[in-house]
């Protein structure tokens, strides 16, 4: 179901007009089919379909005049639900119409104001409302006409809305169902500038953020930061210190060092109390805060490069309880991720088999995406090397789990059984099978090239870690360990699981390592007692929730605080 707070207006309302009003079938037109009104307070008026939702910062639309009619009694302009229908806009209270007989403006009563031009057959009149001001504008042909009025929309439902007064008068709207003739989006560019510039001037309360730079998240940056003793402004070390836990948190030491030199040279320079060489002493401070921020950065650097047996060594050996929680949940990925990596090697041996100089590969036609396994590489020197543990077609099926699952031949010249991905009924993990053979596997492997024998080892490396892994989790009942296994032991039906796209790849590449990264490194400043997020991050989500629900509480301003703009895409 749509949100209806931020529903915008589309057509005429059926519903909310006057009955001498006839809305065509599309809904943009109106037209006066009745006869004429008679005096001053007659008229007949019709609102949009929905309410302007002040989100939007600036609404606007446009209306050309089909018809002015005789005396071009028309009111363009805007109203709330609460104003008669018999009665044009800008007339009475909490409506505004800008006329076409006269060009003058109405703000809720009968005594207007000059304001613009006439407007004729054929023109085009926007009207336009802007939340930020709570003002509106008028423009004519893709001119601008000035801002009008005061406290538009201010305090309830804003409708766009027409009246009429004579026969044969009729209007076209555009809701934003074709271009519109003026430059909207120039306008409200503008007025984004404008708004962004008195955000960015605004004087900041640094006594709100006491609370931040007590919080736990910068431990990490307590020692890293050393108050000068006089600060260029007071107000940038608060800054300072959420840049500086910022880094600190995501493990970029090198470039908190480097900050923080420049900071304190800085303010060294000016206070003339210090030297560059004290500064450069008391950045070279070893201090074990620092050495746990390094540790941590080598164990994510580690997972970065797919290097998980140093990720687990470390992480083991500094920080234990990481591996212990939730039932060894983060031990149990890592370990999935090391058998993607293993696949992942095997997978970069096999491209060099079949890059040998003058190697052919027997290849059958892929199936469901899947470029099949080499089944035989010919050397230069004209000898087979049989990759076992590959049929004959050379590609592998990945089916549920399956009695009459048949284990691989060993990548040497004993069995390595692959059945054992198989695992109870209610597993969820995929098991290995290898389709019919077109010929007899070969039961050993005679290798001629370096190539050959790493391809091998690579392979059975691979699948003895594999076997290992779904050995030690197959008694794991848990809905994520299963769905996990599953997704992990995918990647073995793939040549090259890196370029096989969609989920294998996504699974298989280095987006996965950065996901797995982060989350280790959430999971070590955790068992720490330091929050999973730094402060400067929970500052920009907390600002940019403030924003959402400024916006849905009518303060139109907040939607030209474009934080992603401004700081993100910027």
């Amino acid at each position: 179901m749509s949100n209806t707070v931020l529903q915008l207006p589309t057509r005429w309302s059926e519903q909310d007009r006057h009955p001498p009003l006839s809305v065509s079938a599309d809904g943009r037109d109106l037209t006066f089919i009745g006869p004429s009104c008679v005096g001053d307070k007659d008229s007949a008026a019709a609102r949009a379909n929905h309410p302007i939702p002040p989100a939007c910062g600036i609404y606007y639309y446009e209306v050309e005049i089909l018809h002015k009619g005789s005396k071009g009694h028309i009111s363009l302009g805007f109203s709330s639900p609460d104003v008669r229908l018999s009665r044009l806009p800008g007339w009475e209270r909490q409506s505004w119409g800008y006329h076409a007989d006269d060009g003058w403006s109405f703000p809720g009563h009968k005594d207007g104001n000059p304001y613009g031009p006439i407007f004729d057959t054929g023109d085009i009149i926007g009207c336009g409302v802007d939340f930020s001001q709570h003002r509106a504008f008028y423009t004519k042909n893709g001119t601008f006409l000035g801002m009008v009025f005061e406290n538009v929309g201010k305090g309830h439902d804003l409708y766009p809305a027409v009246g009429l007064r004579h026969t044969t008068e009729s209007v076209r709207v555009n809701f934003g169902h074709a271009p519109f003739k003026y430059a909207i989006e120039d306008h409200v560019h503008s007025q984004q500038n404008r708004v962004w510039a008195d955000i960015q001037t605004t004087k900041i309360n640094w006594d709100l953020l006491h609370g931040i730079s007590k919080h736990e998240d910068m431990t990490d940056s307590r020692e890293l930061y050393k108050p000068s003793v006089v600060e260029e402004d007071e107000t940038k070390a608060p800054l300072r210190k959420l840049v500086l836990s910022y880094l600190a948190h995501h493990g970029y030491a090198k470039t908190a060092h480097a900050f923080q030199a420049q900071c304190e040279r800085a303010s060294f320079s000016r206070a003339d109390e210090a030297t560059d060489a004290k500064v450069e002493q008391d950045m070279d401070a070893d201090d074990d805060q620092d050495q746990e921020l390094r540790t941590r950065v080598d164990i994510v650097n580690a997972v970065l490069k797919g290097d998980i047996d140093t990720a687990l060594e470390h992480t083991k050996q500094h920080f234990p309880t990481v591996l212990e929680r939730e039932q060894g949940l983060m031990l149990f990925k890592l370990r999935c991720r090391k058998f993607v990596e293993l696949i992942v090697e095997a997978s970069e041996a096999l491209k060099k088999v079949k890059q040998q100089p003058q190697s052919t590969v027997s290849q059958e036609p892929q199936q469901r995406g899947r470029e099949p396994y080499p089944a035989d590489v010919h050397t230069a020197a004209g000898e087979d090397v049989k990759m076992d543990g590959m049929d004959g077609e050379g590609a592998m099926d990945v089916d549920d789990p399956s009695h009459e699952a048949r284990p691989y031949p060993s990548a040497s010249s004993s069995t390595v059984s692959v059945s054992t991905f198989s695992t109870t009924a209610d597993s969820v993990a995929s098991v290995p099978k290898p389709r019919q053979a077109s010929r007899s596997p070969s039961t050993s492997m005679r290798p001629t090239s370096p190539h050959a024998a790493a391809a091998k080892a690579a392979l059975h490396t691979a699948l003895q870690y594999g076997q290992t892994l779904e050995a030690d989790y197959k008694h794991d009942v848990r809905p994520e360990i299963r769905a996990h296994l599953k997704r992990t032991f995918g990647v073995v039906a793939y040549t090259d699981p890196v370029a096989a796209g969609g989920e294998i790849a996504d699974m298989a590449g280095q987006e996965a390592r950065v996901r797995l990264g982060n989350e280790l490194n959430q999971a070590i400043l955790e068992s720490q007692g330091k929050p999973v997020h730094p402060a400067l991050e929970m500052l920009y989500r907390q600002s940019a929730a403030c924003i959402t629900q400024l916006g849905l509480l009518n303060v139109g301003s907040a939607a030209f605080a474009d934080m992603p703009k401004e700081f993100l895409e910027g």
